[in-house]
């Protein structure tokens, strides 16, 4: 009897020692695809999310929208304010993508002030009329920090794309990054919304917002 209760309790104590092991695991799979300073994803998720998205789209034809979130003058907040005001400026966007995209939806710090957004089940001209002006209207004005008593607007823009599952991950980065780019050339200073058609991208919508101070 006692070593059927010694058998089992150390059953229950390998159990335990298991559920641990896989816990601990689970929280370091988790950290090594979290970015620290946002708490979104980094850019080690996209090769995971560029899988999932070819299985799916591969057995149920899912439309998948991808957002390309940029800040304009970063570089120069950061040299008249301090890095530290910087990284606050990328927690306060990474808060407010969080608080306006929903469960399903994917997102993903690719680095410095550049984020990635995807969203499941959408087409650009759904994503453009729901999410994307939410965004638009916290990126034209709504977004702020308080420096020493001065409120410095957070502004930038959103580029819009039918994610193309035919590409590589970088591939789609590299089309969204050279658009993002022409577009911030390209714009005036007095603009406000500019839509341009893609080539790459079927139905594809570019919507920038004005970061003038």
């Amino acid at each position: 009897m006692s070593g059927n209760i010694e058998s089992q309790e150390l059953i229950n104590a390998l159990k335990s020692e298991l559920k641990k092991a896989q816990e601990t695991a689970k929280y370091w799979e988790v950290m090594a695809t979290t970015d620290d300073l946002t708490g979104l994803h980094n850019r080690r998720m996209l090769n995971h999310v560029h899988h999932h998205i070819t299985e799916r789209r591969s057995e149920q034809s899912e439309d998948v929208t991808l957002l390309f979130i940029d800040l304009d003058d970063f570089g120069k907040l950061n040299k008249i304010y301090g890095d530290d005001v910087g990284d606050d400026a990328l927690r306060l966007l990474g808060q407010m993508i969080r608080k306006n995209i929903r469960s399903t939806d994917i997102a993903i710090r690719k680095g410095g002030d550049e984020f990635i957004l995807f969203l499941m089940g959408t087409t650009p001209e759904l994503a453009a009329g729901a999410v994307v002006k939410r965004l638009q209207l916290m990126l034209d004005g709504e977004l702020s920090l308080n420096v020493k008593g001065k409120e410095i607007p957070i502004k930038g823009s959103i580029g819009v794309f039918s994610y193309n599952k035919g590409l590589s991950p970088l591939d789609n980065m590299r089309n969204a990054d050279t658009l993002m780019r022409k577009t911030k050339k390209q714009r005036k200073s007095d603009q406000v919304e500019t839509y341009t058609i893609v080539p790459h991208f079927s139905a594809a919508i570019e919507v920038s917002t004005n970061l003038t101070h």
